[in-house]
């Protein structure tokens, strides 16, 4: 029996246990038994079903999982585990054969207590090996169900923390094993910028639809790599596949004749960085080593592959024609805008005179229209220029003006500072300037997009659509001043009496919200809008240091940098930063506050509209009106008038909603909430300007009140 018992703790058949369920013996066998050798044999024989259950449950793991991490950890049980349990059956084997007095006793009999006593310490550790293959794959039908490489490594490291010995020592030692595995997966991506060959569907990259950009699957992110280091090895990774695709004489403009280091030097270099980690990987050491790659990638590729010229002068586009900081842009758009719709209109006959609104709202602007009102813009700036303007060349081939959805998901304020950022309002201000949603859009390819993301440039056409409507109804509402005939009585009799007394109402509301436009406008491109762009740009000019910068391979100390350039991550996470606060300061992230500021400026549009309308309907009557055919033209009049003044209520209404909502949030954003509160980390060690809050803006229109309280709108 001694004999079977063994075979079966190998994992062999036996009939010890053939017919009976785990952990039974067989009932034949139990009937020559006595009470106390058939509960020894129950311990044994739950202990060989485990261990055969065990054997034929990592062996499928290593064949068919599709994580080589777990394969990788299946492999070591088998091959580790499994094997010293084999190894103490032998032992056991040796010591009955040598008749080893500690396991024989007297006339040669070998107790099965003694048996049993020697695997006492293997059911607990077997136990806890059969619930983590478990845990890696609960079933072997199908391989959809499977655990990921990184919920293995935290599931391990968790059960490290046990308390029993026994247990923790296997723990560490199949999380070694599983990090080991975890950082062969990432040694491709973080030293040559390739995606593993096996298990890429593990790993924490995945590549998009496109083959050209990347995107950090959280999921598969191990508990010991902070979310800093996550970006950093994706952002790494990044560079280096586009250097990979980059053209050959451009990658030898990146690699000049210079003490800069080789390609081989710097896999050599980096790889040297990821094989002096310690296992179990140390989350302070593991970042350590992913900066010191990051800074020797920046020093030796980055700084020649994009230098910071390319970098500032992406800002000032993004910063003249995005934020508006140059007002020749809006303004030329706008005119070029309102000539084409004005184009689009002689057409439309008596339409137009009928509903004016309507009959906006029913144009469809086409690409092609888009793309010669942009260009047109650019020809009006250019004529403008004296000196030659790198700034607006480089606009010109990277900007363009493109019909978009509407009901598009808007971005969130940044990718890293996501979760500490309220999300950008759902309400869209892109259908003001053609009644087609249109927006500004920045075509940037390889190497900027390491710089600025595809989010970023949502979240610059945002703010872009919403600046730009306020500006646009600002101009609209100053070309009305421009009718200063229609403002003087000609003649003195009671039709321009009436009119002028419904005109009047209409010109103290379009005053109101000329002077709350006007405020608004120049508090968000005055204060936030420059002193935002002000801040990011003397601190991205401004150098990290003057000190000699170490990227070592043995002996080997690079070049004395006068001027430290931060490396292209840092810049990007700090506009992250920046821009995330740039739009919480401009109120974007208020859904309330766009809500009234969109209806406002869309009663203000019908407004104008109307008033045009009457006005040029007016002036038709008074040349008509010595032919006495003034019937159906009074009619159209009074219609026209009713209209009009159902506008103007809704925009009063509009403006007091507006000053009531600033109320509020200068009410709600004090104390900590005042600013966009961002982690150091999170920015790249920037932290964003902190100016003037909303209740500047609530002083100036309260300031700019008139006397008589026509205009009391505050």
């Amino acid at each position: 029996m001694i004999h079977e018992v063994l075979l079966a703790l190998s994992g062999h058949p036996s009939p010890l246990f053939q017919s009976a369920p785990v952990g039974k013996a067989n009932a034949n066998t139990l009937s020559l038994l006595s009470p106390s050798e058939a509960a020894l044999l129950k311990s044994i024989g739950t202990l060989a079903e485990r261990h055969r259950q065990l054997r034929d449950h990592v062996q499928w793991i290593e064949s068919k999982h599709q994580s080589t991490i777990c394969r990788a950890v299946a492999a070591a049980v088998r091959q580790k585990d499994l094997a010293r349990f084999q190894q103490r059956i032998l032992d056991v084997e040796s010591k009955i054969l040598t008749r080893d007095a500690t396991i024989v006793g007297a006339y040669d009999i070998v107790p099965l207590a003694s048996i049993v006593a020697e695997f006492d310490d293997w059911h607990r550790l077997m136990f806890w090996l059969w619930e983590t293959v478990q845990s890696i794959q609960p079933t072997t039908k199908s391989t959809s169900d499977g655990c990921s490489g990184a919920a293995l490594i935290n599931h391990l490291r968790a059960e490290a923390s046990t308390g029993f010995p026994q247990i923790e020592s296997a723990a560490i030692e199949l999380s070694r094993v599983a990090e080991n595995a975890w950082l062969r997966q990432l040694s491709p991506w973080i030293v040559h910028g390739k995606l593993p060959a096996y298990g890429s569907s593990d790993f924490l990259v995945k590549a998009m639809p496109d083959g050209r950009t990347f995107q950090q699957n959280t999921e598969l992110v191990p508990a010991f790599l902070s979310p800093a280091t996550a970006s950093s090895i994706l952002f790494i990774g990044t560079c280096l596949h586009q250097i990979r695709r980059l053209p050959q004489q451009h990658t030898k403009s990146v690699h000049p004749a210079s003490p800069l280091l080789t390609d081989t030097q710097l896999a050599s270099t980096h790889l040297q960085h990821l094989s002096s980690l310690p296992l179990p990987i140390n989350q302070a050491q593991l970042s350590r080593a992913v900066s010191a790659i990051r800074l020797s990638l920046s020093q030796n590729v980055l700084q020649r592959l994009l230098p910071m010229s390319e970098i500032t002068q992406l800002l000032h586009c993004l910063r003249r024609y995005f934020l508006l900081d140059q007002s020749d842009f809006a303004v030329a758009l706008i005119d070029e805008a309102e000539a084409r719709l004005q184009a689009r209109q002689q057409s439309m006959g008596r339409l137009l005179q009928q509903d004016p609104l309507k009959a906006l709202k029913g144009l469809t602007i086409k690409d092609a229209e888009l793309h010669q009102t942009l260009n047109a813009t650019w020809k009006r700036l250019a004529r403008e220029e004296v000196a030659e303007d790198h700034v607006l060349d480089f606009a010109r081939q990277h900007v363009g003006l493109r019909t978009t959805t509407s009901n598009a998901a808007r971005p969130v304020s940044s990718d890293s500072v996501a979760k500490h950022a309220a999300q950008v309002s759902p309400i869209v201000f892109n259908d003001l300037l053609f009644p087609t949603a249109t927006s500004l859009s920045l075509d940037v390819a390889s190497p900027l997009d390491l710089f600025i993301s595809p989010r970023d440039i949502e979240s610059y056409t945002a703010i872009n659509a919403y600046l730009l409507a306020i500006k646009r109804a600002q101009v609209r509402l100053t070309e009305l001043w421009r009718r200063t005939s229609n403002r003087r009585s000609r003649v003195s009799n009671t039709n321009t009496v009436r009119r002028t007394k419904d005109a009047r109402k209409v010109w103290a509301t379009s005053s109101a919200a000329l002077h709350l436009l006007s405020e608004i406008s120049a508090y968000l491109d005055g204060e936030v809008v420059k002193g935002s762009c002000d801040h990011f740009e003397s601190w991205v000019e401004k150098p990290t240091s003057s000190e000699e910068m170490d990227t070592t391979i043995g002996s080997t100390r690079s070049e004395t940098l006068d001027v430290a350039q931060r490396d292209p991550e840092t810049l990007s996470a700090a506009h992250r930063a920046f821009l995330a606060a740039l739009t919480y300061a401009t109120l974007l992230t208020d859904v309330p506050y766009t809500r009234e500021v969109r209806s406002l400026l869309g009663n203000i549009d019908a407004l104008v509209a109307f008033f045009n309308t009457l006005l040029d309907m007016q002036q038709k009557l008074d040349i008509d009106d010595d032919d006495g055919d003034t019937g159906f033209a009074a009619d159209e009049e009074a219609r026209i008038t009713l209209e009009l003044d159902r506008a103007r209520k809704r925009v009063d209404s509009d403006l007091r909603s507006v000053i009531n909502r600033l109320r509020q949030v200068d009410h709600e954003r004090i104390g900590s909430g005042r600013y966009l509160e961002i982690k150091a980390g999170e920015s790249g060690g920037f932290e964003p300007w902190k100016g003037g809050g909303v209740d500047r803006l609530l002083m100036k229109l309260e300031f700019g009140r008139m006397p008589d309280g026509a205009f009391d709108i505050v």
